[in-house]
């Protein structure tokens, strides 16, 4: 098949595509903003859920198999620190251009271009950005990352010291109508049940509180992790956080309401850790004006039929893959990777002479 196919994205979601494409004999161009590939999962301390997860307990690792199977097809021609500045023509027919100064003609256009999590630094109540012990959960994956800055010691910012004491917020950007914020961002708790318990895992003596609104592990392996969250000893208590406050010796001082007995709650962490939620990758307004595709009402890019087509873009012969459509874990990027690929082989194949 002569047809190239762009591929805006080089995480994991991007990759799949590329590598099912070359599988199915389709080249492709794939364009990655930063100097490699891989995306934010390079910097997770582990994947999840961890039944048969193949040993890809290190998140680079993940992501090194899925561009070993990518260049081991070498059908994709890689773009590093590369965007999209511009395409022409329609379906199958486009030019896109590139800041590498680049440009080539392409049958179709994937979207992969992942999130951002959300910044709290305008929630005031909770002292991000204030009290260097109030850190987001990308900051408390990196720190439990034997790659990271503290070999994977949960250690107190302001001070260096070892942290016994956590404390964990859920829903930080999410489920908020206040901050036009209304939708859930469906990995949150996930995500930071897999921090807490593996806080617990490395030191069963330390104190984990997760404060909650509502507990939704709801993939397959996930409500497990949950359990065993709660094996290993992490609290959890339902109820939003008021305010967090810096104590003398840089402690976090939590108060909460425990909704389900109806009673205060006041107490004080070595780190608090605030659960941050998904938002559309940064340039999201750019990309949607360069493609002349719409988004939906939570900044997220459209797809043409939410049931029928669900990786479809507004217009013919652009795809989206990955977070580029909404909140979703690894492994659903991984299938929409699969999947979008399969659909524009199929499309390319018809309108082929």
């Amino acid at each position: 098949m002569a047809k190239k196919v762009c591929i805006i994205g080089g995480g994991v979601a991007g990759m799949q595509v590329a590598s099912v494409l070359g599988t199915l004999g389709v080249p492709s161009v794939l364009v990655e903003r930063s100097p490699l590939l891989g995306g934010r999962v390079l910097k997770l301390s582990r994947t999840f859920p961890f039944f048969n997860d193949d040993g890809f307990n290190d998140g680079q690792d993940f992501a090194a198999a899925l561009e070993r199977d990518l260049r081991a097809i070498s059908l994709a021609d890689i773009h590093l620190n590369t965007t999209l500045t511009g395409m022409t023509g329609d379906f199958p027919h486009f030019r896109v251009a590139l800041s590498d100064g680049t440009s080539t003609d392409v049958g179709a256009v994937v979207l992969a271009t992942g999130f951002e999590p959300f910044d709290p630094t305008g929630l005031n109540e909770y002292g991000y950005g204030i009290y260097p012990n109030v850190i987001t959960a990308t900051e408390l994956e990196w720190m439990l990352n034997p790659r990271g800055p503290t070999g994977g010691e949960l250690i107190r910012p302001n001070d260096g010291k070892k942290a016994g004491r956590l404390g964990i917020v859920f829903c930080v950007g999410s489920r908020n109508r206040r901050i036009n914020a209304p939708f859930c961002s469906r990995i949150c708790c996930s995500y930071s049940t897999k921090q807490a318990s593996t806080v617990m895992e490395r030191n069963p003596s330390a104190f984990v509180a997760c404060f909650y609104m509502d507990v939704r592990t709801y993939d397959r392996g996930f409500e497990e992790m949950y359990s065993m969250a709660q094996d290993r000893g992490v609290k959890y208590i339902r109820g939003r956080v008021s305010m967090c406050k810096q104590l003398p010796d840089g402690s976090i001082a939590v108060r909460a309401e425990n909704t389900l007995i109806s009673q205060p709650f006041w107490g004080e962490f070595d780190i608090v850790s605030l659960s941050t939620g998904m938002r559309p990758c940064s340039d999201v307004e750019k990309l949607a004006q360069i493609l002349g595709i719409g988004r939906g009402p939570d900044g997220f890019f459209m797809c043409r039929e939410w049931f029928r087509h669900p990786h479809d873009a507004t217009r013919d012969g652009v795809f989206i893959a990955g977070c580029a459509t909404g909140m979703k874990p690894i492994r659903n990027c991984i299938i929409d990777g699969a999947s979008v690929a399969a659909r524009v082989t199929a499309l390319l194949r018809q309108v082929s002479p």
